[in-house]
């Protein structure tokens, strides 16, 4: 029993501390005063802009219905349509990148045109699969399509087969 009224006369303390504690936060002016109203506090600096809304734009105008015709030929380079097709000795291979089945190389290759002079030149080519990057090897033959103009401009051509020895 004694140590109940022991922690009883403790709470009691305790809880008289905590008071005492409170209200020396407090100033000791007297009762404390309401604050002022939002609309009523005054105000520093100049008032306010209220934020106008730009006007929301005019939805576009309808497109017509109009199908365009499809162009019936495939898009192909241009050097495909018009360059020279000529057979073209591998000198080197590079592979330089390797994407899913998609291999993108550098050749060197000395074209030899019917009836030219033959010129080496390097070019950048994607091989879609593995099998057509492993028939194109070094000292192979490739059937190309170059400008007869700029020997710069060169590229093998896809429909003919790369293994296939020059004829």
């Amino acid at each position: 029993m004694a140590a109940a009224i022991a922690l009883a006369v403790v709470l009691i303390v305790a809880v008289a501390g905590m008071s005492l504690a409170m209200q020396s936060q407090h100033p000791a002016a007297g009762p404390a005063k309401a604050r002022p109203s939002r609309a009523t506090r005054p105000t520093v600096g100049p008032p306010r802009r209220i934020r106008e809304r730009k006007p929301t734009p005019p939805p576009p105008p309808p497109t017509p219905s109009v199908v365009l015709p499809e162009d019936p030929a495939p898009k192909v380079p241009e050097l495909l349509r018009t360059g020279v097709p000529a057979h073209a000795r591998v000198v080197n291979v590079v592979d330089e990148r390797v994407v899913g089945p998609v291999t993108r190389s550098r050749l060197t290759l000395q074209v030899e045109p019917d009836g030219g002079e033959a010129f080496e030149v390097s070019i950048r080519h994607a091989f879609p699969t593995a099998a057509s990057r492993a028939a194109v090897r070094v000292g192979g033959t490739v059937t190309v399509r170059y400008d007869r103009e700029d020997h710069h401009r060169v590229l093998l051509d896809p429909d003919a087969d790369p293994g296939a020895p020059a004829a």
